[in-house]
């Protein structure tokens, strides 16, 4: 195909090609100038004759295809800059001159290859001279002329990709090895080779620094014997990252190895997240992501975009970026990378932002604080809230512990109430979604409105102190809602100055206590307030004037003396009095709750008080005649009790029960006498001897009774047949223990005798 279009070409310059002729022989040449905008087809040039074609300024960043064809008769095709070509205008030896891998000496044909000028600070103008003649500065090398010849010619930039970093056309000699190119790029760059031979052949593959002027190259990197078109594509491996690289030509032997390579890159768009914080970051504090591990050793990286909450709006750009969030969870942090062709790579990470501080748990109320601590009235509702406790994160759960509320509560809010007087202690505790906790508690003081009241008896008894002598002042506070003890008093005794600075010059606390001992140095008047104040702030007071009398004469010590035991005196006999008065009262009821009515009881306690010698400080018991396992009967019990007597002394035993009971009759005979004290039976026999007269003609008794009489009788021994009734005598006296009078019929010839006190049971001796 190529041999045909070299044909069809050369037809058409035969053709077409208009005749350039040479102005002169072996002089310094003189060029017929053309741009390249005017060669549009084939130009004809004769023998000894040469065309300059202007190819305009280019700097080292372009790359040019160039496209001629020689027909007819070979022509010298020289490549100059601006400078290399005056050596050739001037008929000077040129042969340094003309860019020798771009210069094509007696060429014939179709030439393609690319070009890139060297790397210059300034663009240059660059000429194509094609000449068909022998030159003074030639040295006999190339075309010498001869025939007519025609040409054509087309330069075009080329169309660089993004990362080519070689693009050019190499002339290597015959069995040399050229490293046309060091470089060091990314793993996972792709690298593509492709060689247009122009003639010759040789081989070109890639040798690490390590293996540089040895027979060693990488794997995969060799095109070997390339004599015509030729291409490769590479990747670069992990191992290589990074490393230093060289591409190697290696001329065949024979002729030398003329050849157009381009080289391309095609860098990976692979971005990396490296994590300053270790993939782990708390609530609000910034964490730094790096993004310099991605791959850019070709820059290829036009820009970074991040995006730390998967939501797709950009949140940082760049390769370092700080990063912070606002609450606790696994967290997707995504980069994008987007490279200079417009193409685009997304990595994600993930970042663990953990919750570590506890919330602050707030209790607030509208209720009145004071001091830091809510008043609240009994009974009284106060609504506490936790709505404003706060945290980084937010609030999960509450609890309240209430006093008085069992379990507590789990609401944002509570209301408490309390019916008794009293300090109070509210816990409360907050829990955010994280589990940590947050604490704190507030006091309620429940108070009441009630003043307390002021008893001031003692301290208004006192009318007239003596200077320099102590005294008591005592004052007693009484509250229906407080306990005594914890009623605070206050006693001020300048009631012009507010020591406390109270805005009251009246309730300062000069002196403290219920009772305080006062030493007062002053003779005169002397203002003095006592105030009063319950746990809730309520107070009395009670203001009074003492007189401060000056001290007394030494002479009136005796005087002095002679009072204090007056008055000592008259204190004991008032609480001696105090004491038996109150001490009677207690016997009385003691008396009247044994069964005695008041006025019997009230007898009873007058007797023994005239008969008996009580002590000053006679107890109850002593005052009511009540002893140790002592019996109290009333008047009934010893009516009765004296019958039963008078019936076992005539019976027996048992006769006062057969007097009751009416089933007596009936009963076994067999009974359970009493023994007879044999001393009362002396006594019931002596009543008795010498006595020969009947019954009424009682006989004197001489010894002494001592067997107990009831009801007035004498105690006598049973009679299986009557007697006759000895003649009596009535004697009357009063019980010596409870003081009731009564009579006993003594009988005739008995002098003495010990009965018992109808009233009270109480042993009594009677004479006559």
């Amino acid at each position: 195909m190529k041999q045909a279009r070299i044909l069809v070409l050369l037809l058409l310059a035969s053709i077409l090609a208009p005749s350039i002729s040479a102005t002169s022989g072996r002089a310094a040449p003189a060029c017929f100038e053309m741009d390249l905008s005017d060669i549009s087809a084939f130009v004809a040039v004769n023998p000894d004759a040469c065309v300059r074609v202007d190819l305009g300024v280019r700097s080292h960043e372009t790359v040019l295809e160039f496209s001629f064809t020689v027909a007819d008769d070979a022509m010298d095709v020289l490549l100059f800059d601006e400078s290399g070509i005056l050596p050739y205008e001037n008929g000077q030896s040129y042969r340094t001159s003309f860019v020798e891998e771009a210069s094509f000496e007696t060429a014939i044909g179709l030439y393609e290859f690319d070009w890139s000028p060297p790397s210059s600070i300034t663009a240059k103008r660059w000429y194509m001279v094609i000449d068909n003649s022998a030159h003074d500065g030639d040295d006999g090398m190339g075309d010498q002329g001869g025939l007519q010849s025609r040409f054509s010619i087309d330069v075009t930039p080329a169309n660089e990709g993004s990362w080519t970093p070689i693009h050019n056309v190499y002339l290597v000699e015959t069995g040399v090895e050229v490293n046309i190119h060091q470089f060091a790029v990314d793993a996972g760059t792709g690298v593509s080779l492709t060689a247009d031979v122009l003639s010759g052949s040789g081989d070109l593959f890639i040798q690490s620094d390590n293996q540089v002027d040895g027979a060693l190259f990488i794997a995969g990197t060799k095109i070997e014997g390339a004599s015509s078109n030729s291409q490769l594509s590479w990747s670069v491996p992990e191992y290589l990252d990074g490393n230093g690289l060289n591409l190697i030509v290696s001329a065949n032997q024979g002729t030398p190895f003329h050849f157009t390579l381009e080289m391309s890159y095609d860098p990976p768009i692979d971005p990396k997240i490296t994590d300053h914080g270790n993939s782990s970051t708390i609530i609000g504090k910034k964490i730094t992501l790096d993004a310099t591990g991605t791959p850019n050793s070709l820059n290829q990286i036009a820009s970074l975009s991040w995006d730390f909450n998967g939501d797709g709006i950009e949140d940082g750009s760049g390769m370092l970026v700080e990063a912070s969030w606002l609450s606790p969870g696994l967290k997707t942090v995504n980069l994008t990378a987007i490279s200079q062709s417009g193409s685009s790579a997304v990595t994600s990470h993930e970042v663990e932002v953990l919750d570590v501080v506890n919330p602050s748990a707030v209790i607030s109320s509208e209720g009145t604080l004071l001091n830091g601590e809510w008043r609240l009235l009994r009974n009284a509702d106060l609504t506490l809230r936790a709505t404003t406790s706060t945290d980084d994160d937010g609030i999960a759960s509450t609890h309240w512990d209430v006093p008085g509320l069992s379990g507590g509560s789990a609401a944002s809010q509570v209301t408490v109430s309390w019916s008794q007087i009293g300090t109070y202690l509210v816990n409360l505790t907050v829990i955010d979604p994280s589990g940590n906790i947050g604490k704190t508690n507030t006091t309620i003081v429940v108070w009441d409105s009630t003043n307390p009241m002021l008893e001031t008896s003692e301290i208004d008894a006192i009318d007239s102190v003596t200077v320099n002598e102590k005294f008591t002042l005592k004052a007693i506070g009484v509250d229906p809602f407080d306990d005594p003890s914890t009623l605070v008093y206050h006693w001020d005794f300048d009631l012009l100055e507010d020591s406390d600075g109270d805005g009251d010059a009246r309730n300062d606390p000069d002196m403290t206590g219920s009772s305080i001992d006062v030493t007062l140095s002053k003779v005169g008047e002397q203002s003095v307030r006592v105030t009063v104040y319950d746990p809730s702030g309520n107070s009395a007071s009670h203001g009074f004037i003492i007189d401060v009398n000056p001290e007394a004469d030494s002479s009136g010590v005796f005087g002095i003396v002679a009072l204090v035991f007056f008055v000592f005196l008259i204190t004991a006999g008032v609480v001696l009095f105090g004491h038996r008065n109150m001490q009677t009262k207690l016997a009385n009821q003691l008396l009247v709750s044994m069964g005695l009515n008041p006025h019997e009881a009230t007898v009873r306690i007058e007797e023994i008080a005239r008969n008996r010698k009580l002590p000053p400080f006679a107890k109850a018991m002593e005052i009511a005649g009540i002893g140790e396992g002592g019996e109290i009967k009333t008047a009934d019990q010893i009516q009765s009790a004296e019958k039963a007597a008078e019936m076992d002394s005539i019976y027996g035993a048992g006769a006062a029960t057969m007097a009751t009971d009416p089933n007596a009759g009936f009963r076994s005979s067999v009974q359970n006498h009493q023994p007879i004290d044999s001393a009362h039976a002396e006594a019931a026999l002596a009543a008795f001897e010498d006595s020969s007269s009947p019954v009424q003609s009682q006989p004197q008794v001489k010894k002494v009774a001592t067997g107990k009489v009831r009801s007035g009788g004498i105690s006598l021994p049973v009679q299986k047949t009557p007697v006759a009734q000895p003649q009596t005598h009535s004697l009357k006296g009063d019980c010596s223990s409870c003081a009731q009078p009564f009579t006993l019929e003594m009988p005739h010839g008995v002098n003495s005798a010990v009965v018992a006190c109808p009233s009270c049971g109480a042993d009594n001796l009677f004479e006559r």
